[in-house]
């Protein structure tokens, strides 16, 4: 159908032209699952309609879940051109995002619902649909490049800041969640915020757009932790608990099962299982933060190449069940934030510290707070879906 409408009646809409990358993607993964080549040119035709994420020096749109979904678009298209100039703009993107409001620990920027010139306090945020859409966009550039660099950043906000912005059973979540954060309530904080109403509440009802969205970020992850590789290997790119099945080598059949409490230790072990005796390669991600990785193979230390920021390879003949424990030995390191006034945030590997603050949780009826469009759930239980308010008990600043 988009290939009949001229350029100008495809993607009319804010929304759809700011997030035209996401249709270039469902295109493509169409066509590598059929080769069907009309669907290339649907392609170009997208890329023409959506918006610029090709400037220089700037974006086209600051508002925070669009340029956390949008920023890649010029990756996907790169897919298709073949331009390194093509993938480099998402890179820029990236780089240009945090260069102005890239203030929050955690991986994410400052930008509540828009960012704003002048709002670069450490208590700006980011909406929850912000954490998902960031964290998808940085696996899908992790397959589209191999650069270990979006692993670490998707750790980052994976570890840090999208569990802060749900409650644990994910029936309710915050709008906006921020770096100093130490209260949240039903009242308006706009314009410390950007947006009027009660956005720093848990709440089930209110903004279907991260309902919608929030509950998105664990299953995108779990997909994302092992990729193929060119040379008919296996690669650990993200790291969980988790297990894997796969063709490798000549095309026999392998299992790989990690095992791992990581971020919370620093130790994860692979149990691999081919169906027969197999070569091929294995890739184990080290972060960027960890100068000391160590590998051993059934249980004995072995020499291997190790870089911070890249990736181990064990090629080898795999034969019968075989372990390889992976070792990532973390450290207390500091971070400054010159244009925030001098703040510092304190890391330990992948994980940002916070203070241990007393909490008071107050329960409500989601009802009374919920705003907007919260009538898409008009026969759900309230009762099984309440709204709260969480204040400190203990000194925070």
């Amino acid at each position: 159908v988009g290939m009949h409408l001229p350029d100008d009646k495809l993607l009319t809409g804010y929304w759809q032209k700011m997030r035209g990358g996401d249709n270039i993607y469902s295109v493509q993964w169409l066509y590598n699952r059929t080769g069907d080549p009309a669907l290339l040119p649907l392609v170009e035709k997208l890329h023409r309609c959506t918006a610029n994420w090709r400037m220089k020096d700037d974006l086209p749109n600051w508002h925070n879940v669009n340029i956390a979904e949008s920023f890649r678009e010029p990756a996907h298209y790169f897919l298709q051109t073949g331009q390194a100039s093509d993938l480099q703009f998402a890179y820029a993107n990236f780089r240009e995002i945090r260069k102005r409001f890239g203030q929050v620990p955690g991986g994410m920027f400052g930008g509540d619902e828009n960012c704003r010139v002048g709002y670069t306090d450490p208590r700006q945020g980011t909406e929850t649909c912000g954490f998902v859409e960031q964290m998808f966009s940085d696996e899908l550039l992790l397959h589209i490049t191999g650069d270990p660099f979006w692993a670490d950043h998707c750790e980052e906000v994976a570890f840090n800041m999208y569990p802060a912005a749900v409650m644990p059973d994910f029936k309710s979540l915050r709008y906006l969640t921020a770096p100093n954060m130490v209260v949240s309530d039903s009242k308006n904080h706009h314009p410390g915020f950007d947006n009027t109403g009660p956005f720093l509440m848990m709440n089930p009802f209110s903004s279907r757009c991260c309902q919608h969205n929030h509950s998105f970020g664990w299953p995108y992850f779990n997909k994302h932790l092992w990729a193929a590789t060119p040379d008919n290997g296996l690669c650990a790119a993200i790291y969980s608990a988790s297990e894997v099945s796969a063709k490798v080598g000549n095309g026999t059949a392998v299992k790989i099962a990690a095992e791992t409490k990581y971020p919370f230790e620093a130790t994860i072990q692979f149990t691999v299982i081919p169906e027969r005796a197999v070569t091929f390669p294995l890739y184990l991600r080290i972060p960027a933060w960890c100068r000391a990785p160590a590998v051993s193979l059934n249980g004995k230390r072995i020499a291997v190449k190790a870089e911070a920021g890249n990736y181990i390879r064990l090629e080898r003949e795999w034969r019968g069940t075989e372990t390889v424990t992976l070792e990532l030995p973390m450290e207390i390191s500091v971070r400054q934030w010159p244009r925030n006034n001098g703040c510092v945030s304190v890391n330990y590997g992948p994980l940002t510290f916070s203070l241990k603050i007393g909490e008071r949780y107050e329960r409500h009826d989601s009802t009374k707070t919920a705003i907007g469009d919260s009538s898409w759930q008009a026969t759900a239980d309230p009762s099984k879906w309440p709204a709260y308010e969480i204040h400190p008990t203990t000194a925070w600043n």
